[in-house]
């Protein structure tokens, strides 16, 4: 019998039993591909991830992602909470207030900082280690859209935010909705996402919308109250019907919003996700903007450990 060791934190939340949830899984060496994805699915989180030794000078560990569907290159809860295990579990020293931390991914190297209070990690940013890709080609139209979301089509807004494709990493459809209702009100019909988004290079929709008023924020714990971001992100082609909380479409909303917000300088927003699946989750995203041109993507958030123990094979 062989005995591997595990950690699960509730990621972008500081509060145990909410935010979203992850399995980060040590001593895992030498195991096929088959037999990780089948401990994932034994999870059945959104994501779990596998640490191995660095296989580079320049990372802290090489870390691989699995969700229920299969390998990913690239996912923000991920990253983030695994780098808060680490720093958390002893296995990255706190040498002051903050630790960085780089995790090899098959996407690269990706950095992230820990902050930390009294030597226990509190808060972190990961900084993307690919720089936003839009692609507006093979997006289907709104009408198309409202289908796959069981919406109408004006509950979209169209003009200069109309859906996108974008990706730091791993490809999302950034889909803006006109009002938080619509958000709320937002299915995936899978027959519809079947015809119109399965095989396409962005295939899993993210909705969002501004929050204008109290009546945004009725449904939102307080520690969501000043979020500016309502958002909803849907999985289906990765066996995640909905993420309670996905940095790695953060990111991609992060690089549609800066391009078409006309100022430079530091950007930033903060998105409330997760409401609706009752697991609330706040991610804080900051862009980097010189010259009208993006040039780094971080998304930040807290994280805390719920769990640890054996799994035995």
């Amino acid at each position: 019998m062989r005995t591997l060791r595990f950690v699960t934190c509730d990621v972008f939340t500081d509060t145990p039993l909410a935010g979203n949830q992850l399995a980060v899984v040590f001593g895992a060496e030498g195991l096929p591909t088959e037999t990780l994805l089948a401990i994932t699915r034994e999870f059945n989180y959104s994501e779990t991830t596998f640490v191995f030794a660095a296989e580079r000078d320049d990372t802290t560990r090489r870390v691989r992602i699995f969700t229920p569907g299969g390998e990913v290159p690239f996912a923000g809860h991920p990253t983030l909470g695994t780098a808060h295990v680490l720093v958390a579990t002893g296995e990255v020293p706190v040498t002051g207030d903050s630790v960085s931390v780089v995790l090899g991914e098959n996407v690269g190297p990706v950095p992230v900082t820990v902050r930390c209070e009294n030597g226990v990690p509190v808060w972190s940013q990961l900084t993307t280690a690919q720089l936003p890709e839009e692609r507006a080609e093979g997006v289907p139209d709104i009408p198309a859209l409202a289908d796959v979301l069981g919406l109408s089509t004006e509950d979209f807004v169209g003009g200069t935010h109309a859906p996108s494709a974008v990706s730091c990493g791993l490809p999302f459809l950034v889909v803006p909705l006109a009002s938080v209702d619509a958000v709320r009100r937002a299915r995936v019909r899978m027959d519809a996402w079947d015809a119109h988004l399965r095989g396409t290079w962005a295939s899993e929709p993210m909705v969002f919308a501004t929050v204008q008023d109290a009546a945004d924020r009725a449904d939102a714990p307080s520690s969501l109250k000043d979020c500016d971001i309502r958002a909803r992100v849907f999985v289906p082609g990765l066996s995640v019907p909905e993420d309670p909380a996905t940095g790695s479409a953060n990111a991609c909303l992060a690089g549609y919003l800066a391009r078409r917000t006309p100022r430079d300088g530091v950007l930033r927003w903060r998105v409330a996700q997760g409401v609706e699946m009752m697991r609330p989750s706040r991610l804080d995203l900051e862009v980097n903007k010189r010259d009208g041109v993006v040039h780094a993507v971080r998304v930040g958030g807290s994280s805390v450990i719920v769990t640890e123990g054996a799994f035995r094979l």
